[in-house]
C-alpha cells in the first residue's frame, strides 16, 4: 500500500498551491477547536478561500489541457478527446464522491451527523444537480463545489466543440469564458434585492453553482493568455505575482456591507480573481526533491480526499466528542489533522487510486499533460524560423 507518485511528472508549483488550499479548507474547518488558546484566531489574518483556489487552479488547467489538445488537430476539440477526459473524470472524482455520500446518508440516518435527509433528495446529490439553481444545505456540505465543478467538465468541451464550428480556438475559449462569467454576476444580480443573513447568503449566492462558475473561468482566462502569449506569460512573472497579492489585499479589506450591491454581485467574481496573477510565477516553481517538497507534493496528491474528508471528521468531533481534551484544545486540534491525514491517505491508497488507475487501462484513456514553459526553446524556435524565412527569400532570389 502506497502512494507511488512519479514526482518527475509533477508540476511543483501547482502542487504547492493546492497543498496551500486544502490548509485553509481544513483549517477553516477545525480552527473552532483552537478558541481559548494561544492559537485562537491563528494566522489572524483574513485566509484566502481555498475552494476559490481550487476552482481557478482546475480552469486553469483544465482549460490548457484543452486548448493544447485542439490545437494538435487545427484548433478544433475532437469527440474523441472529449469523451477521453469525461471517462477520466469519472474515475477520478465519481467513486470518492459517492462513498462520502453513501456515508453522509449512513450517519445523518443514525444521528451521528446533524442533518437531514429529507430535504432535499439524495437523488439531486447523485445527480450534481443539487445547487445547480438553488441552495442546498443540512447535508453533504461539502458537495457544493464538485457539483459546480462537475457542470464545468461537462459543458466547457460541449461548447468548445459546439463554437468550434464557427469561430476559431483562440476566440472560442474567450466567448464561452466570458459569458459564464456574466452569466454568474447577471444571476447574482437577478436576485440581489433579497435582504440576505450570513447564512442564506453564503448558500444562496457563494454556494449555487451558476453563482460560482465564473470563478473557474477566470482560470480559463489565465490558461488563454498562457497559451497564446507564452514570451509576456515568463516575462511578466513577477510583476503578475506582485499584482495579485495587492489585489488580494485591497479586495480582502474593502467593507461588504450586508446586501450591497458589492457583495451580492460582483465580489464573488472579483475576490478569486487574484488568484490568476499568480498563476506565472508559480508557472517556474521547480521540482524539489527535498523532503518538504515531497511532502508537498503527497498533500496535493491527497487533496481531493482530504477536502471530503475533513467537514465529516469535525462534525463527528463537535457532535460525539465534544468533552474531548477539553483542556487541551490545541491538542485536539492537532488530533483532527492527524486523523484527517491518515483517512485521506487510507482512502486515496485503498480507493481511489485503485479504481483510477483500473478505470483508466479499461477504458484505455490517456492522460492531458499540462507541460512547463521553457522560454529559451521558445526564443530558439522563434530564431530558427526567422532563419528559415530569410534563407527562403535568398533561395527565392
Amino acid at each position: 500500500m502506497g502512494m507511488n507518485i512519479d514526482f518527475k511528472k509533477r508540476i511543483y508549483g501547482f502542487d504547492l498551491l493546492r497543498a496551500i488550499a486544502i490548509f485553509f479548507v481544513v483549517h477553516g474547518h477545525g480552527r473552532n477547536l483552537l478558541e481559548g488558546t494561544l492559537l485562537d484566531g491563528f494566522p489572524w489574518f483574513n485566509l484566502p478561500h481555498g475552494v476559490d483556489i481550487f476552482f481557478v487552479l482546475s480552469g486553469f488547467l483544465i482549460g490548457y489541457s484543452f486548448m493544447m489538445n485542439a490545437n494538435l488537430t487545427n484548433g478544433k476539440l475532437t469527440l474523441g478527446k472529449s469523451l477521453n477526459f469525461w471517462k477520466r473524470s469519472v474515475f477520478r472524482i465519481m467513486p470518492n464522491y459517492y462513498l462520502i455520500l453513501i456515508v453522509n446518508y449512513i450517519l445523518v440516518n443514525e444521528g451521528i451527523l446533524n442533518g437531514s435527509t429529507e430535504k432535499f433528495s439524495i437523488w439531486l446529490f447523485a445527480s450534481f444537480t443539487q445547487n445547480l439553481f438553488s441552495p442546498f444545505y443540512a447535508f453533504f456540505w461539502e458537495s457544493w463545489s464538485l457539483a459546480t465543478q462537475e457542470w464545468f467538465y461537462l459543458l466547457f468541451p460541449i461548447l468548445i466543440m459546439i463554437l468550434g464550428k464557427f469561430f476559431k480556438l483562440k476566440h472560442t475559449i474567450l466567448i464561452v469564458s466570458f459569458f459564464f462569467i456574466l452569466t454568474s454576476i447577471l444571476y447574482r444580480f437577478s436576485i440581489s434585492n433579497v435582504n440576505y443573513n450570513s447564512f442564506w447568503w453564503d448558500v444562496s449566492l457563494r454556494k449555487v453553482a451558476i453563482s460560482r462558475i465564473d470563478s473557474i473561468f477566470l482560470g480559463v482566462i489565465a490558461a488563454w493568455f498562457r497559451f497564446y502569449y507564452k514570451e509576456l506569460w515568463s516575462k511578466f512573472a513577477i510583476p503578475s505575482f506582485v499584482f495579485g497579492i495587492l489585489f488580494y489585499i485591497v479586495i480582502a479589506y474593502i467593507p461588504r456591507e450586508q446586501n450591497s450591491i458589492y457583495l451580492n454581485v460582483f465580489y464573488l467574481t472579483l475576490s478569486p480573481a487574484y488568484i490568476m496573477f499568480l498563476f506565472p510565477l508559480i508557472d517556474k516553481l521547480k521540482d524539489t526533491r527535498t523532503f518538504i517538497g515531497r511532502f508537498i507534493t503527497r498533500i496535493s496528491v491527497l487533496s481531493y480526499a482530504m477536502y471530503l474528508l475533513n467537514l465529516l471528521i469535525i462534525q463527528i468531533f463537535k457532535n460525539q466528542y465534544q468533552e474531548l481534551l477539553s483542556g487541551h484544545a490545541s491538542i485536539k486540534y492537532l488530533l483532527y489533522w492527524f486523523i484527517t491525514l491518515l483517512l485521506s491517505y487510507l482512502l486515496y491508497s485503498l480507493f481511489e487510486s485503485p479504481i483510477a488507475k483500473h478505470g483508466n487501462r479499461l477504458l484505455h484513456t490517456t492522460k492531458m499533460m499540462y507541460k512547463r514553459i521553457d522560454l529559451k526553446q521558445i526564443i530558439t524556435n522563434k530564431v530558427t524560423v526567422s532563419n528559415n524565412i530569410k534563407n527562403n527569400r535568398t533561395i527565392n532570389k
